[in-house]
């Protein structure tokens, strides 16, 4: 992880971004670590971790909002060493993250987009649903009133009310067929957020790591990738003081697959022909920063 901090810290010295203007840094003073949660990347294991320790212990799929406490808000200059300062930081705190190929991370994303909770949280992605064309103009009210049942089905589902019966989906209604954001869809949905952004206030899931976490300007100490798992893992849980309650990080799932390749990416090719391609070329530039930063290989 060494070589790759130098590598790091030899890019951003070569490039010239300033994105953001507020931190994903969570900092836990008794532990003298700050986290960055980069999303599809194991965050959810570090996060109900934390929350656990120092919020609730008997909380169960807690929400990243119960660490909002812990958020690092206030910017005050610099440390000697140039990353940035904050008011309520220790001199000394390790700052960490964990990163996932980023490919991975949103064909992960997009796995988890066709769970009632995502499609509750998301609204179904309604603006990307109702421009698909319609081949029967005429019903279109029809075809809205059907996405809106799903949803409220979708929602009973979530609130766990029994009794609530799935409701019958029209084979010809392009809202619902499928009832979720597809592969293709979703890279233009990215495209597009990246055209609008103004700050960094956006989707976390497919934001690139080097630009969530700020990677410039914070210069964490440790930055670990999922697929170096278990053994990057287990040095990072020794490094940070946690080799006591490493049993809590055993849910990791990215152990290599049957063919020798890190969990997931043995897919990249199947959901990459989906693609056209000004959509990956879109892909490579939005994630050309984490390709270089973290050693993964842009598409081809």
């Amino acid at each position: 992880m060494e070589e790759r901090r130098d590598n790091i810290l030899s890019v951003c010295n070569r490039i010239n971004s300033k994105v953001f203007n507020r931190p994903y840094l969570f900092y836990f003073r008794e532990l003298h670590l700050s986290w960055c949660p980069t999303y599809k990347a194991g965050s959810t294991t570090w996060k109900d971790y934390f929350v656990k320790r120092f919020v609730d212990p008997n909380l169960t799929n807690p929400d990243l909002s119960k660490l909002w406490k812990f958020k690092l808000m206030s910017g005050a200059g610099r440390w000697p060493d140039g990353r940035k300062k904050y008011r309520s930081e220790a001199l000394g705190t390790i700052r960490f993250t964990i990163v996932r190929n980023p490919i991975v991370r949103i064909i992960s994303y997009w796995k988890m987009s066709q769970s009632c909770g995502e499609l509750v949280r998301v609204g179904m992605h309604r603006d990307v649903i109702l421009s698909r064309p319609l081949p029967y103009p005429s019903l279109k009210e029809p075809f809205i009133k059907q996405l809106d049942g799903y949803l409220l089905w979708c929602e009973a589902q979530v609130a766990g009310k029994k009794g609530v019966a799935k409701p019958t989906i029209s084979k010809d209604n392009p809202y619902l067929n499928p009832p979720h954001i597809t592969f293709p869809e979703l890279v233009n949905k990215i495209e597009r957020q990246r055209a609008q952004l103004k700050s960094n206030d956006w989707e976390g899931h497919w934001a690139p790591a080097s630009e969530w976490c700020d990677i410039c300007t914070h210069k964490l100490d440790y930055v670990a990738k999922l697929e170096r798992e278990p053994w990057e893992l287990w040095f990072l849980v020794d490094t940070l003081g946690l080799w006591a309650d490493r049993g809590q990080f055993l849910s990791f799932k990215n152990m290599a697959s049957q063919s020798g390749k890190p969990s997931g990416e043995d897919e990249v090719e199947d959901f990459i022909s989906l693609l056209s391609a000004s959509q990956i070329t879109f892909l490579n530039s939005f994630y050309a920063n984490d390709f270089v930063m973290f050693g993964y290989d842009k598409l081809k």
